[in-house]
Formats: C-alpha cells, structure tokens, sequence
C-alpha cells in the first residue's frame, strides 16, 4: 500500500481524479501473484511464479516497503520510496503543492470567518494548509543525495543499474526549490493580519499560551529540512555516491544551502525567519564540526562554510537596523564559541 497526498492540482483546469479509485497495476501484479490458480505440478508451478516476478523491472511496478521508506530523517535513500508523494515527478508536484497552500492560506479569512463562529475552523485549515507546505517540503528534500534502487536480478535485463545516485539535475532542482519555497526571504510571506485572526476556540479551562508561534512553527519546518540532508547518513552517501555517479559533492551542496541562507540579505535587514534560519543552520554544521559521526569530509567543508558565513556576517555588522546588527553579533559569537570546543 501507498499514503499518496490527496490529488489537487493547483491549476483546475487540469483537474484529474482526486484519490485512487480502484486497484493500480502493482496490486493486480501481487494479487495475481499471490492469489492466481496454481499450476498442476510443483515444477510448473514455480516456473509460472518465476515468470510473474520476472516482471518486476517494469516501472509501473516500483516498490518500496516501510523499510524503506525516507519519511524519517536520515532514513532510506530511494526517494522514490517516500509518503505523501504522487506522479513520477514528485519535485515539481511538491512545488505546486507549496503554491496551492499558499494561495488556500492567503483565501483563509474571506472563506472562513463567519458571523457567528469562532475562529476555530480558519485555525485548523491554515494548520492542514501549512501541514501540507511541511509535507512537500520534505518530499523535494530527500532527493538530494538520493539513490535510486533497482532490485531486479541479472536475468531480467532490467535497463537500470542496481544503486543509481539521483541525477545532478534533479539534485540541484531540488535544492533550488528549497532555496525559492523554505529558505528565501519572502518564502513564508504571508498577509500581516492572517496571524491576528489564528485563534483557538476556547473550551472549558483550555486556556493557555494563544500565541500562533508563526516563527517557531516556520523554523521547524525549516529544521525538518537540515535534519535530513545535513544528517550524517545523507552526507555520507553524497561522499560515497560520487564512487557511483552522483555529481553533486557535499562542497557544492554546502556551498548552494550557504548561498541561499544569507547571500539575500547579506546588505540589507534580516527578518525574524532568517535569523532563526541563520542561526539553526550555523549550529548545525557546528555540530558537524564537532560531530564523532560525521565523515572528515563533511566536517571539512562544514568548517568552510563557517569561515563564509562568519565574513560575510562581518562584512556586514554595521547595516541595517539594530535588530539585524545584534543578529549578526550572534552569528560571529556563535561561530566563535562552537569552534573552541
């Protein structure tokens, strides 16, 4: 079985089915493979088997099991084998997703606030809205330093290698999506006064801390990004993938996420998500640096990419306004402190 996303294409025009409606062509492969009639004979009947599964390498047929499966961070490598994905391009449907929940996000309050009614019911659809941002975020993700995997056997002349790295391509495809819909500026760029109106409906003594968090909910996605391809099984595959094929070595893949997390606004203010982005990212590869379970190469080129962000952090510590200097303070005091470990 699969957990396919709800089928919503961001242009309706081009509308298909929204769910699976009826048995695709791997269940009637494994169903007639496991419910069939049997031959007459054992011979014939392993021959006939044989036959079934020699079907395999057909790639309507692709399958990955939950051992397998990338949802975890750091898990699987085949990103193919992934939850809430569809289509055989998964990358630019995930950007369609991203779009359509910001389009549904930026509707909220002229569809959901009605006289009468909390604000309950336009909470929960921003939080599926921005569920679903999360969800195609981490889709695009696992295919940088991905592997595709081929589990055909030698007779059956599959047209594809056992272990395949993910093309350069599509790496920095993926990557680049990254970049425009979780890292940029104006990535979660939403109107002002949606945040105003995310309020829970109150129930009993359920009182509490109402604040959204629209920052702390944004780092996590954010988070969620660096805990998978900066993790050390990632970083390692990326090293070990360029023995097989991958063209996208973990000095380009450091130096593009460097790019895109301060390169934007290295002359100008920060604003509340990029600080928070720059710092997450800054720890994280000081982790690297200092990680037992990272391979030399990542933590070279993780302490590279320190000594980038600390001059570009220094070249511009007096733009901008006071929010923004202290934030770059942080970032040299941060960069200081991790590297005496």
């Amino acid at each position: 079985m699969d957990y396919p996303a709800a089928n919503i294409a961001l242009d309706r025009t081009k509308q298909g089915q929204y769910f699976t409606t009826k048995p695709g062509p791997y269940d009637l492969w494994a169903i007639e493979f496991g419910y069939s009639t049997s031959a007459a004979n054992e011979k014939e009947e392993t021959e006939r088997l044989l036959k079934i599964a020699a079907r395999s390498s057909d790639p309507q047929l692709t399958f990955g099991n939950d051992a397998d499966d990338m949802r975890a961070a750091g898990k699987g490598i085949d990103p193919r084998v992934m939850i809430n994905d569809l289509t055989s391009d998964a990358i630019s449907y995930s950007i369609d997703r991203m779009k359509l929940s910001n389009n549904l996000m930026k509707k909220l309050k002229s569809k959901y606030i009605k006289e009468g009614q909390s604000y309950q019911e336009m909470r929960n659809a921003y939080l599926v809205a921005a569920g679903e941002y999360n969800t195609a975020a981490g889709v695009i993700s696992r295919y940088i330093g991905g592997v595709y995997i081929d589990r055909s056997f030698p007779e059956q002349k599959s047209a594809v290698k056992p272990i395949t790295a993910v093309s350069y391509a599509d790496q920095k495809r993926a990557m680049k999506a990254l970049s425009d819909y979780v890292f940029a500026p104006k990535a979660f760029d939403l109107p002002a006064d949606l945040y105003q109106y995310l309020q829970y409906q109150r129930r009993g003594f359920s009182g509490g801390n109402e604040d959204p968090k629209i920052h702390e909910r944004v780092l996590n996605i954010q988070k969620g990004i660096f805990a998978h391809i900066l993790s050390a099984n990632v970083l390692k595959r990326i090293s070990d993938g360029g023995l097989y094929g991958n063209q996208y070595a973990v000095a380009e893949m450091m130096n593009d996420l460097t790019v895109a997390i301060f390169n934007a606004d290295a002359q100008t203010a920060v604003n509340g998500f990029r600080q928070n982005l720059q710092l997450a990212y800054v720890n994280n590869l000081i982790e690297i640096v200092n990680g037992v379970s990272f391979d030399y190469r990542a933590q070279s080129n993780a302490l590279a990419n320190l000594r980038k962000i600390k001059v570009i952090a220094g070249a511009a510590a007096a733009l901008a306004d006071a929010d923004s200097k202290a934030h770059r303070a942080n970032v040299i005091y941060t960069i200081n402190k991790g590297l005496e470990k």
